[in-house]
């Protein structure tokens, strides 16, 4: 029988599309190969193939992981997040090393942005006390993409949110050059506006902010009528 790595990447190449795969690479600046899936189709074949034969457990789960992972193929490693993100509230803290690994493989924003707040988030949320040993060292490594994480983790917390928590660390890389921390934090600031416009309002007004996490995080108050 052929491994869960094997079987997957069959049932992708299946579908492959070399007109697609082009400019899906050109899009991600041509850092990655692509199968050319699109992610409707991808996502369906990832429905498919998980009911066909199921997710493996245990350390077999985290195995499989890793090899899509090594792949070259970039929908490999989006397929981890369509395995994952469905069973992320089950997940327990066993997986969190296997995350960060993942988050510095083949790192860029397309994969951190459904590790960190959907699959990190996950464990996160429910087992707050690893905060300390994990978000809390990210923000002062000195990896932009664990930064990213440490900002973003609280993106689906809602009414669980830190604000003092995602205030404090985004005020700790406020100096930063980098776009995609920058970016992070607008997003950040953005989603917590839903839930707490007035201090949202409050911490962009008292606060140097760069131009693009000053922007990114005002948008939706400004969409929606709300002034400073």
């Amino acid at each position: 029988m052929a491994a869960p790595y094997e079987q997957l990447l069959a049932h992708f190449q299946a579908h492959a599309d070399e007109d697609q795969a082009g400019p899906m690479a050109k899009y991600m600046r041509n850092q990655f190969s692509f199968l050319g899936i699109k992610s409707p189709l991808r996502k369906e074949l990832s429905k498919s193939y998980l009911k066909k034969y199921g997710r493996p457990e245990g350390e077999a789960l985290q195995q499989f992981c890793r090899a899509c992972f090594a792949s070259p193929f970039r929908e490999m490693q989006y397929f981890v997040g369509d395995m994952m993100i469905p069973i992320a509230k089950k997940v327990d803290s066993s997986f969190m090393p296997l995350y960060v690994k993942l988050v510095l493989t083949k790192s860029w924003w397309d994969t951190i942005d459904f590790i960190a707040p959907r699959l990190m988030g996950g464990i996160l949320l429910r087992e707050p006390e690893l905060i300390e040993l994990y978000p809390k060292q990210w923000i002062r490594s000195d990896n932009i993409w664990l930064q990213r994480c440490a900002i973003l983790f609280q993106l689906h917390f809602r009414e669980k949110t830190d604000a003092d928590l995602l205030f404090e660390f985004i005020l700790s890389r406020k100096d930063s050059d980098e776009f995609f921390v920058q970016k992070a934090a607008g997003w950040a600031l953005r989603q917590f506006s839903k839930l707490n416009a007035k201090a949202v309002m409050d911490f962009v007004a008292q606060h140097d902010l760069p131009a693009l996490t000053e922007r990114e995080g005002l948008k939706w108050l400004q969409k929606n009528g709300y002034s400073r």
